[in-house]
């Protein structure tokens, strides 16, 4: 539904092309169990130039871009609060902002792209470094939607029509693709997908691989070249029920995921199947690996400050990263690996390097990332943050 309500609701949710971004959106505006409307900014680019010029094109003051804008639902009465993840939504967001004279409320999952200062608030998951501030909170997982029992039922038929034809147990790889983080190895790939294999033969299984659409074809007929007869569903957009995925997330024996995912990762460990992280090498350029260590050696001074006592100057360093920051210098980085740190101390899954093919590893229930999350308590900030701007204009 793109409406949850049958009226005008004073809450925006800004969907893109990204499906892990959507998830997060989804998944607070549920908790936040207040009517909201959902508006849909999807197009496919190439890059992110091309995404940068789209977002100006929309956001111009030109007829063609008023129409465009009217078909999407960006026109008023402007929201209360508007909820948004990446860099597309983000740009409309402020927009949005402006437009409504300032009232409207920014909640953004993830990356600060403008000055962490000109969010109202920014909902850190583990792999975005950001700094402690007041209108910033620090997740140790990202937020996951509440399935529903509606969920359940649809899921149990879906698994009924989508019967794997292999034998189990399933020794599942879940593909994804490309990322600025990290070489995706075939060298690495290929290893994990022996000990599959491995696996299987000692066991009476299959290996079964599942890919993403950012799965190149170089990767998956890597992985194929080391195993035997191997069941591969490759992704095409279709139906879920010609899809798969949760038959293998809910009925494998154990789960291998490759690292640039956020959301495939939080799926396995989700489903309560054994889950190992495939853990490529990092790929970081000059620019991008000066920048990560810039910003530890920042972090550590301006704790090892706080820790003697020096309150004034581990502020002006904080300010001063603040501006590297808002000037595009020294951005706060992403990294991945924090992610996987998390899910590994919360025994959420393993590194792949720890699988031992020799026994089939215990399966656990099912985990509720909801409440481990802590989308709960981001919902709590953002109905205080919808509260005030409502009796701020009825002042």
């Amino acid at each position: 539904m793109d409406t949850l309500a049958t009226f005008h609701p004073d809450i925006w949710v800004l969907l893109t092309h990204a499906s892990g971004d959507n998830d997060q959106c989804l998944a607070l505006a549920e908790a936040l169990d207040r009517p909201a409307a959902i508006k849909r900014l999807d197009w496919h680019v190439a890059d992110a130039a091309e995404d940068r010029a789209a977002v100006r094109a929309l956001l111009a003051d030109t007829e063609d871009a008023r129409s465009r804008r009217g078909e999407l639902g960006l026109h008023g009465p402007w929201p209360r609060l508007v909820v948004c993840c990446g860099r597309r939504a983000g740009r409309v967001a402020f927009w949005i902002k402006q437009q409504s004279g300032g009232y409207t409320k920014i909640v953004s999952i993830g990356r600060a792209r403008q000055p962490v200062e000109s969010y109202d608030l920014v909902v850190a998951p583990p792999q975005f470094a950001l700094p402690a501030r007041a209108n910033v909170i620090k997740l140790s997982l990202p937020m996951v939607r509440r399935r529903s029992a509606n969920d359940d039922h649809v899921l149990a038929g879906a698994r009924r029509s989508n019967i794997v034809p292999v034998p189990k147990p399933w020794f599942t790889i879940l593909l994804g693709g490309d990322t600025t983080q990290f070489e995706a190895s075939e060298s690495v790939l290929m290893e994990v997908a022996l000990h599959a294999q491995m696996a299987a033969d000692r066991h009476g299984g299959s290996v079964v691989i599942s890919t993403s659409r950012r799965t190149p074809p170089s990767l998956l007929a890597a992985v194929e070249s080391v195993l035997y007869r191997p069941h591969v569903y490759r992704w095409s957009g279709a139906a879920a029920n010609d899809n798969p995925y949760d038959t293998l997330l809910s009925e494998s024996a154990a789960l291998f995921v490759t690292p640039d995912s956020a959301s495939m990762i939080l799926d396995a460990c989700a489903s309560g199947t054994p889950t190992y992280v495939i853990e490529y090498p990092e790929r970081l350029d000059l620019r991008r690996r000066w920048r990560r260590r810039l910003f530890g050696y920042f972090r550590r001074a301006v704790e090892s400050l706080d820790k003697w006592g020096l309150r004034r100057i581990s502020e002006r360093l904080d300010d001063a990263q603040d501006w590297l920051h808002d000037h595009g210098v020294l951005r706060y980085p992403r990294d991945l690996r924090r992610l996987h740190t998390s899910v590994y101390q919360q025994n959420l899954a393993r590194p792949a390097a720890l699988f031992d093919p020799s026994t089939l590893p215990p399966r656990k229930p099912a985990n509720d990332l909801t409440e481990i999350s802590g989308v709960r308590e981001v919902a709590a900030r953002c109905r205080a943050l919808y509260d005030w701007a409502l009796r701020r204009a009825a002042e």
